[in-house]
């Protein structure tokens, strides 16, 4: 099971989630976000955590942003993945895996109709995609759970990250009824708005179904290899 640890504003955050053993930290770069960090931050984070945590793999969110300024926020900060939040129709998710030379995850949300009716073709021209709740005037990150079940169909044929209130005390429960490739959360490791390192901890092992003891052992033994996702690879 996969873990993102999205809205990452610090390099203490971004550092402590990489230790926690999250596989993947997201940065948001979308002026509407709340979570919003300026790339000189991220890439002060971003550097802290991969000369240590090699594993960790960095994403970039962004809402219906230019695509010469995603592309050169993605090539400035080496980003693994560019995600994709907004409205973005395939033909711009297609057009940002050309400019920036970086593969994109794309956010759909399954009760908007016009979303719903693209995920085959969202499914074709992205990596992963991102399972999350509807929220009126909300992009993601709202912290609201939703019938989790509702993707279980989504999960089946692509690689999923699912997102939307989760939290430590629903994650294994949201995981059981979806069966996702990983999981995405924000609001739900924060205290006051930002980023939390115990409930990270908590998070992620929880997700992953770990105990303590054997999670740090793990993240340990596994600190200098590289992620690499195939046909082989244990999604659960």
């Amino acid at each position: 099971m996969k873990v993102k640890i999205c809205g990452i504003r610090t390099r203490e955050a971004a550092v402590n989630a990489a230790e926690a053993g999250a596989d993947f930290l997201g940065f948001n770069f979308a002026p509407v976000s709340k979570r919003r960090v300026a790339p000189a931050v991220a890439r002060t984070a971003i550097a802290s955590c991969q000369a240590v945590f090699g594993d960790t793999e960095m994403v970039g969110v962004f809402v219906n942003q230019p695509l010469d300024e995603v592309a050169q926020i993605a090539s400035d900060l080496g980003l693994h993945y560019i995600q994709l939040s907004g409205d973005e129709d395939p033909a711009y998710c297609l057009e940002v895996v050309k400019r920036a030379a970086t593969p994109v995850i794309k956010a759909v949300r399954l009760g908007r109709p016009s979303e719903a009716a693209q995920i085959e073709v969202f499914g074709g021209v992205s990596d992963f995609l991102l399972a999350d709740t509807t929220a009126e005037g909300s992009y993601g990150g709202s912290g609201q759970p939703w019938r989790w079940r509702d993707a279980a169909e989504l999960t089946s044929r692509f690689s999923v990250l699912l997102a939307g209130g989760l939290t430590a005390g629903n994650v294994a429960e949201a995981v059981d009824a979806a069966r996702p490739w990983g999981v995405d959360v924000a609001s739900g490791v924060e205290i006051d708005g930002m980023t939390n390192s115990e409930k990270v901890r908590v998070f992620i092992r929880r997700a992953k179904g770990t105990n303590d003891q054997d999670h740090d052992d793990n993240r340990r033994d596994n600190r200098w290899a590289p992620h690499r996702r195939g046909a082989d690879e244990n999604y659960d």
